[in-house]
């Protein structure tokens, strides 16, 4: 699912996306469906043209297999240090922040 989702976020289609890996559009369409697994070249393709850690690809089932953590997760990659510590300043003070009041007290 990581694959297609990354594809998907890009807005490629299967056809562009096979092209861009060399690779054929029927093994591609088998990677995403989970019926073959990448040789170690196109592993390493897919997960530096997406900029995914290799974590994220193989452990898909952990927290980064919810869409927007990957999607802050390859945004953060474009962040320059500047924009970095805005983020994490931000992450700290919503975090600090702890659960709201029910509506009710």
């Amino acid at each position: 699912m990581v694959l297609k989702n990354a594809r998907m976020d890009k807005k490629l289609t299967q056809a562009e996306l096979a092209e861009i890996l060399d690779i054929s559009l029927s093994y591609l369409k088998d990677l995403e469906r989970f019926r073959n697994s990448p040789s170690y070249e196109v592993f390493e393709k897919v997960i530096r043209y997406f900029n995914l850690s290799a974590d994220t690809v193989i452990y898909p089932n952990q927290n980064q297999a919810d869409d927007t953590y990957q999607k802050i997760g390859r945004l953060l990659t474009r962040c320059d240090e500047g924009q970095l510590k805005v983020v994490l300043a931000t992450t700290e003070a919503l975090l600090s922040v702890g659960e709201k009041p029910s509506e009710s007290e």
